[in-house]
């Protein structure tokens, strides 16, 4: 049933690009959902936002019939001069973080952090950029 499969990613890979088009800080966007086998793909996208600020996010999915996973993903904020803002990422790299593997860079400390969805990462950014409180 790879058909089944297929569909699945692309209704992940959909919400994911409604909740990007959504945005009132997002001001351009490039999203793209590239299939690598049966079982696995990535997305790959750069978010442009108000500020001049932009976003670079991966992830690496793997899907059957029933759910698909993200089982790497990396989203980097950068300011309008290439200054990074911070980065979530779950590079198993900080093993004494008590989220390991997932954790949130800022300037150069790292710090625990559940697991964002791309839609938390924009609320996160439409906040920053707003002035609103999280």
């Amino acid at each position: 049933m790879h058909w089944k499969r297929l569909s699945l990613v692309s209704r992940y890979a959909t919400e994911l690009e409604t909740s990007v088009s959504s945005s009132v800080v997002v001001i351009s966007y490039r999203f793209q959902l590239t299939i690598t086998s049966p079982t696995t793909g990535y997305i790959e996208a750069l978010l442009m936002f108000q500020d001049g600020s932009r976003l670079s996010v991966f992830e690496f999915l793997r899907y059957s019939s029933k759910e698909v996973s993200r089982e790497k993903y990396r989203y980097q904020l950068m300011d309008s001069e290439n200054k990074e803002i911070f980065r979530y990422d779950n590079a198993p790299h900080h093993k004494s973080i008590a989220s390991f593997p997932h954790h949130k860079h800022i300037d150069t400390s790292v710090y625990e952090s559940p697991a964002p969805s791309l839609t938390d990462i924009i609320r996160e950014i439409e906040h920053r950029i707003l002035g609103l409180s999280p």
